[in-house]
């Protein structure tokens, strides 16, 4: 069990000193007094280091790609389709003048 300063725990965490003051006080977080300079400093107690995150496997980022080309192709389609309505409603906005 390791201690970081509130100001560490904050960055650390992605949080205000402001909130990590107040879950400190309200019991949320566990904390331990140390003195530094003379001065009562407050530390939390972190129990356990943040687990590191998962890279995408390589079968994932397959997938992910394939979603890419299915939708890229529907889009296609959808697109040629307004694409050839829109050439028909010109030609007939064309030829009734």
């Amino acid at each position: 069990m390791r201690s970081m300063s509130i100001k560490e725990y904050a960055v650390a965490n992605k949080l205000s000193i402001y909130n990590v003051v107040k879950m400190a006080k309200n019991g949320t977080l566990q904390t331990e007094t140390k003195n530094v300079d003379g001065k009562d400093e407050i530390f939390i107690k972190v129990t356990e280091d943040p687990a590191p995150q998962s890279t995408p496997t390589q079968s994932e980022d397959e997938e992910k790609i394939e979603d890419y080309k299915k939708a890229y192709i529907r889009l296609k389609i959808q697109y040629d389709q307004l694409k050839t309505k829109y050439e028909n409603l010109q030609k007939r906005v064309d030829t009734g003048k």
